[in-house]
């Protein structure tokens, strides 16, 4: 694999874990109400304990939070 290549998949990383952040932060605090209600009770640090997830899953919880939503 070339440097160059290898570049570019650090970069596509990065750049997913910063957009699973940037969404994990509002899901955490809205969202998860949404999808489980029973979620919606807990506290804080059962959503500190759910952001690393959250991040890495957040293509799958979009989906399923706007769903929920509309």
């Amino acid at each position: 694999m070339s440097e160059q290549a290898a570049g570019w998949i650090v970069t596509a990383l990065a750049l997913y874990a910063a957009a699973g952040v940037v969404f994990a932060v509002p899901f955490v605090i809205r969202g998860v109400n949404r999808i489980d209600p029973v979620a919606g009770e807990s506290s804080w640090g059962f959503r500190v304990m759910i952001f690393p997830g959250v991040a890495a899953l957040w293509p799958l919880l979009l989906k399923r939070w706007l769903g929920r939503v509309s």
